[in-house]
């Protein structure tokens, strides 16, 4: 199975990048053309000046997802691999509760 990344798209017009998760850069890649294809072509790849890859790290990387604050836990644990933060935490305060009490 291969690792979700995140991939940062920076265009000269953009004031933010676009970011894309998925499995390879050529997924990533074939994304962002047909998101591109949907609107109206009005992305030129030659004002693409950056491209970054971020790999996401369980319990560290972090986005929003309709107003909520949701972290990485992968996806051995969730369908897409994110978690909102407030369950996340209650998980592991129970599990290191557990813990301390052996």
């Amino acid at each position: 199975m291969e690792k979700i990344k995140r991939y940062k798209y920076y265009f000269q017009q953009l004031k933010e990048p676009i970011i894309i998760e998925a499995e390879s850069r050529n997924k990533a890649d074939s994304i962002l053309i047909s998101l591109n294809n949907k609107s109206g072509n009005w992305l030129d790849i030659k004002d693409l000046f950056d491209l970054r890859v971020e790999s996401l790290v369980i319990g560290v990387s972090n986005k929003k997802i309709k107003g909520k604050n949701y972290l990485w836990v992968g996806k051995k644990y969730t369908k897409n691999g994110w978690m909102e933060e407030e369950k996340y935490l209650k998980i592991v305060i129970n599990n290191q509760k557990q813990h301390n009490e052996k």
